[in-house]
């Protein structure tokens, strides 16, 4: 396998019109996992039998059989894969994020099975992703998510979900992403993220939190004292317009998700956000993610 030679796409009708049938999305599936041709999981042979009526791939060398699918996220699927693929196709390209009833409604298939399908395409984004670390200059900051409720709002509010936040960027705007479900807003915490999600030497700005001042010595800290609420979009721009963006899309296509799967959901805006440019390669790109990540249990 290997991490290159993205196919780029075209719209709607040109998708459509390019995997009409199994046959097709087999072979393209075949050409991306094993792009220099068939090689055993088990022993690495090249040379193999297809047994048609199991569409198996058997080894001449030392006869394990595999599938296509096995050891990636569309493992033991019972859906054809033209469904899996139209699905991948939208998550990658639908900005404003996929909803998942009209997802089922389009593709005539039952609101549960494509719940499932999407779950394990998100689960592969947020693997894909916890293999990469920002880099360079980083804002970060935690922001809070659930149902609007009465009472506090940000830091203190009850009945949300605290997710750091990210977001690396250059001259020309913002780069890549991350956001991290966390239990609470600590040093210890704050830490252990930005370790898992941070190279180091990159210079990180952050408002005047304290936890941020004992969790960041590691980094070229950069901490902002934000008297006024209200200047802190200004003051740490694109980190605000991330969550702002993330609080959109759960609200507008999802009309929000339980606690339970939060994470899944900020793991695919991660994903769509750090790749953004990569337009006309979307579909392969995830169909990559896909084939690469170990099987999501739903």
């Amino acid at each position: 396998m290997r991490d290159a030679g993205y196919q780029k796409g075209g719209n709607l009708l040109e998708f459509s019109k390019r995997f009409q049938d199994e046959d097709a999305c087999r072979r393209h599936l075949f050409n991306r996992r094993w792009p220099n041709g068939f090689a055993c999981p088990r022993c690495g042979g090249v040379e193999y039998y297809h047994i048609s009526t199991r569409d198996l791939y058997e080894c001449a060398y030392c006869r394990h059989q595999a599938s296509l699918t096995a050891g990636t996220v569309m493992e033991k699927t019972r859906t054809p894969l033209r469904v899996w693929f139209f699905l991948i196709f939208l998550m990658a390209n639908q900005k404003t994020g996929l909803s998942v009833l009209g997802a089922s409604r389009m593709l005539g298939i039952p609101y549960d099975r494509a719940w499932r399908i999407c779950h394990k395409i998100r689960g592969a984004m947020g693997q894909r992703d916890a293999s990469y670390r920002l880099a360079g200059l980083i804002e970060m900051d935690d922001s809070y998510f659930g149902a609007k409720k009465s009472g506090k709002r940000g830091r203190g509010a009850e009945g949300k979900r605290p997710v750091m936040v990210g977001v690396s960027f250059d001259e020309n705007g913002p780069l890549h992403a991350f956001m991290k479900v966390i239990e609470t807003v600590d040093g210890d915490t704050i830490e252990k993220t930005a370790e898992e999600n941070i190279e180091a030497d990159s210079g990180v700005k952050t408002d005047g939190l304290g936890a941020y001042l004992a969790g960041l010595g590691a980094y070229h800290h950069e901490s902002i004292v934000i008297k006024d609420p209200k200047t802190a979009s200004r003051k740490l721009p694109w980190v605000h317009i991330l969550i702002a963006n993330a609080k959109s899309t759960i609200r507008g296509a999802h009309h929000g998700v339980s606690p339970t799967h939060l994470q899944d959901y900020l793991s695919e805006f991660c994903w769509r956000f750090s790749r953004r440019r990569f337009g006309p390669e979307l579909f392969d790109r995830l169909l990559w993610t896909c084939i690469v990540a170990s099987p999501v249990s739903t």
